[in-house]
């Protein structure tokens, strides 16, 4: 497990407690389990939600491990302590139970560039995770292309200022 910096700890605590005292807060993604719904540099905005007010299909944002996830509710548990099931769209286990002392709130909408996108799975979002969990090779060249494209419009909006 990787050391968090001071500073992604103060991070961590500034989004949490900002989501905490005003029921919403957005976060720039890093990673790329939530594949291809969500990208690296996209904007979750999160509102904060207990989990009754999550259900299948959302994506949960929680905390584990000093580390800050978002990954979709593939289940939900009953019994005396109700817990959530995740699991990263591109990933191929789930992750272990979250459970309401992790949980921080639910992803309400995705922002990309100057456009708001719906968080819900689609059937393509679908289709590629597939190809995505069960090929590393793929996901590598997916996010590769996706690094090119996006270096190529940097630059092509540095000429044109």
């Amino acid at each position: 497990m990787a050391l968090m910096t001071r500073r992604e700890a103060v991070g961590l605590e500034l989004f949490a407690d900002v989501l905490q005292l005003s029921g919403t807060a957005q976060i720039r993604v890093t990673g790329s389990s939530m594949l291809p719904c969500v990208w690296p540099g996209d904007i979750l905005l999160v509102q904060r939600e207990c989990m009754k007010g999550l259900a299948l299909g959302d994506i949960a944002v929680f905390t584990r491990d000093e580390r800050l996830f978002a990954h979709r509710v593939v289940r939900r548990g009953a019994g005396a302590i109700p817990y959530l099931v995740t699991c990263g769209d591109s990933l191929p286990e789930q992750d272990q139970p979250v459970h309401s002392d992790e949980l921080l709130g639910r992803v309400a909408s995705i922002i990309r560039g100057a456009r708001r996108i719906d968080p819900s799975a689609t059937f393509l979002d679908r289709t590629g995770s597939v190809l995505l969990r069960h090929s590393d090779f793929f996901t590598k060249c997916v996010l590769w292309l996706f690094g090119r494209a996006r270096s190529f419009r940097e630059l092509s909006e540095c000429l044109t200022q």
